[in-house]
Order: structure tokens, then sequence, then C-alpha cells
């Protein structure tokens, strides 16, 4: 009879732990739409009405959306309705560095961003007309994925000094599908003559995927674990006896076999 008292008392636990973390979830995309109407103001009010050199307004906008979106991370986890794990800070530059990651789940450009003060960052061009977020990416001034000079605009920012964020995969990939990198990314790398710092995000159980509703939570809250890892040379294929266009190929094929490995198999 305790075994069965045990049991309901359990189930009785989790569903009520369900419960709250549907509740709180419906709340925190809520907030999140009002924040980013909040940050918008502040953004536009920085961006027009103080005075600053346009480079130290950039500077301030971008660290700002990096800052915010480290408290509401930590918001989602004091609610518990995630935890996370970062590993290798100490690979990060305060800026100047090519950074890419794979894209498993919608938080992910909130985790990256958030580890990186006054980034640049690749964005779908959606998030410049959708009102949660147009505001706030817009002032920042992110590259839009759409862009008829998309790898110029992604070696200019590097070559003015910016670290830059790109996601390769271009969306978020559904669990069990192999890796699929857009290879303009590898042009970048090569073009710009810049070392690439990968990003490995693992989400479990997953969550947040392509095409979910927001209400569609895991029984258990996700668990993301982040690895910063030692940047990737691009050297060798600089090297490389070949037209741009191979050695771009030829990255990009190593960069999903790294990625691969290393999301597949975490300990590596």
């Amino acid at each position: 009879m305790k075994d069965i008292s045990d049991h309901s008392d359990r189930t009785l636990l989790n569903t009520i732990n369900y419960i709250w973390r549907l509740l709180v979830t419906g709340f925190s995309f809520m907030l999140f739409g009002i924040g980013g109407a909040i940050l918008s103001i502040v953004l536009y009010t920085i961006s027009h009405l103080i005075p600053m050199s346009n480079g130290r307004k950039l500077s301030f906008i971008r660290s700002t959306i990096s800052r915010t979106l480290g408290i509401y991370l930590l918001f989602l986890r004091l609610c518990g309705l995630l935890s996370y794990e970062i590993h290798g800070r100490e690979h990060l530059r305060p800026n100047g560095q090519l950074i890419i990651a794979n894209h498993p789940s919608l938080l992910d450009v909130a985790f990256v961003i958030s580890l990186i003060r006054r980034t640049d960052c690749v964005i779908k061009s959606s998030l410049q007309r959708t009102p949660l977020t147009r505001g706030p990416v817009n002032t920042a001034k992110y590259i839009s994925n759409d862009s008829k000079q998309l790898i110029q605009n992604c070696v200019d920012s590097l070559q003015q000094g910016n670290s830059l964020v790109i996601f390769p995969e271009g969306t978020r990939t559904r669990p069990g599908e192999a890796l699929k990198f857009q290879r303009g990314v590898a042009n970048v790398a090569l073009m710009a003559e810049k070392n690439i710092t990968p990003i490995t995000i693992r989400c479990e159980p997953a969550a947040l995927l392509k095409h979910q509703k927001w209400y569609q939570i895991p029984k258990l809250p996700p668990h993301y674990t982040i690895h910063v890892l030692p940047d990737i040379a691009i050297e060798p294929y600089l090297a490389m006896e070949a037209m741009q266009s191979q050695k771009a190929r030829r990255l990009n094929r190593d960069l999903i076999d790294f990625f691969t490995v290393r999301i597949n198999n975490p300990g590596h």
C-alpha cells in the first residue's frame, strides 16, 4: 500500500509541476513580448536622443541586448522552466571572433548573444519585421540573412573588429536530422581570414523546436549544455592549392563533421 501511495504522490507532484511550468511558460512568452516593447523604447531613446558617437551607441545597444537576454534566461531558470551549464567561456574574447553554433532550439540565439557583449549577429530577416523583435534587432543593426551582400557584410563586420555570431544551419534542426550547414560561413571565414570559434548546444529533452507551439512543453524541464570550444584554424584551408569555392566546400564539410561528432559525443 505504501508503494502505491508513494507512486500516487509522485504522480500528483509531477502533474502540479507540469501545470506550473505550462502556466509560467505562457507568462514568459508574454513577458518576452512586453520586455521587447520596453527594450525597443529604451534602445530608440539611446539611439536618437543621447549624445554619443555612432560607434559607442551601437556598442552600448548590443551590450544592453546581451545583458537583457542573460537576465531573461536567468528568470527562466529561477522559475524552473529550464536549466543550463556553460563550459569554455575562457575561449571567448571581447571582440574580433567569428563564432558559429548549431541550432536545436528557439533559445539558442539568446544563449549565445548573452555570452558575448557587443556582438554582431546574422539573423533571420523575419525578425526585422516581427513586432516583438524588430525594434531591438534593427536598432542593433544585426545583419539580415536575406541581404544581397550577406557575405561581404559579414566580412566587413569582422574587419571592423566586431565579433560575429552565425548559425550556419540557417534554421532550427529537428532532432535526429543530419546537420546541414550553408556554405556562407566557410566563405566568410576564408575571405576575412578568421579562425572559427565553435559553440555546441545540446537540449535534453528536446524543447522549443521548429514548428512547435509554445504550450507543447516536455514532461521534464529541458537542460541546455553549451560548450565553447577552442578555435578551428583556417590556415590549412587558406594554404590549399584550390579555388575559393573548393576550399569553402572542404571547410564546410569539415565543420559539419566537427559539430556532428561533438554534439553526438559530448565527451569527445
